[in-house]
């Protein structure tokens, strides 16, 4: 029998694990794997050209993982326990459970697609992943629950990268992620979580265009406090208690 052949896109900017993450993405076994890596370019940029890379690439695999650059997949047949849940012809996406630093919790965050599916150009640049359609079964929940956690996302990330998390959470009116990272930095206190906490505390209405790592108004509203970690520490202390309500 032979192995499925799997296509994976990584998006990269600089996160801290993509390093470990293309070393699990080369281990994996009992799959032929075609690994591409965008990096550099803007989010709403960047999965217009990965949609395109899969687009041209679609033929010669059978499925297509995508597996950004601050994951890192959990043991070396990751890719093929994903593979085994496209046995059924009628699956065409599945969603998988990753474990999430920030928040210490089980998140919906790596996905896998059957050729079947087809993905137009990006027409939102906060939801620039959300493009995908032509599907008939997709399985999550329940369905994908064994292969809990799939993989760990952003388990070492520097202070830009915590920042933009936070920032991006809160512009997608996550807040419930943003209130449980809140619950366990007060809990732990470490610098991490403070970064994310203050990427959600940035989340104003100009901000809603600005969460790519090279926008200079992004670079501002890090750099503001880069340099102060008290000032850090106390701003995010009252957003913690005051503007999300959160009490150890």
């Amino acid at each position: 029998m032979t192995a499925p052949r799997i296509f994976v896109g990584t998006l990269a900017c600089g996160e801290a694990e993509l390093e470990v993450c293309c070393s699990a993405i080369a281990s994996q076994i009992g799959v032929q794997v075609t690994h591409r890596v965008i990096s550099d370019q803007p989010e709403f940029e960047a999965h217009n050209l990965l949609w395109a890379a899969w687009g041209h690439a679609k033929a010669d695999h059978d499925l297509f993982v995508k597996v950004d650059a601050d994951t890192i997949l959990n043991g070396d047949s990751a890719l093929e326990r994903i593979a085994a849940l496209f046995a059924d012809r009628r699956v065409t996406g599945a969603q998988m459970l990753l474990h999430d630093y920030f928040t210490d919790r089980l998140i919906a965050g790596l996905n896998a697609f059957s050729p079947r599916v087809e993905f137009r150009q990006a027409s939102s640049r906060l939801f620039a992943d959300h493009a995908d359609r032509n599907h008939d079964l997709v399985l999550k929940g329940d369905a994908t629950a064994h292969l809990a956690p799939i993989g760990w996302h952003c388990k070492f990330p520097h202070s830009r990268q915590a920042f933009h998390f936070g920032l991006h959470r809160a512009l997608k009116k996550q807040r419930e992620v943003i209130s449980r990272c809140a619950e366990v930095w007060l809990q732990q206190r470490d610098e991490a979580r403070a970064w994310a906490l203050a990427g959600a505390m940035s989340a104003g209405w100009r901000m809603r265009n600005s969460h790519d790592y090279a926008n200079d108004r992004f670079e501002k509203a890090f750099l503001r406090l880069k340099d102060d970690p008290a000032r850090l520490v106390i701003e995010v202390e009252a957003f913690v208690r005051k503007k999300l309500g959160v009490e150890a």
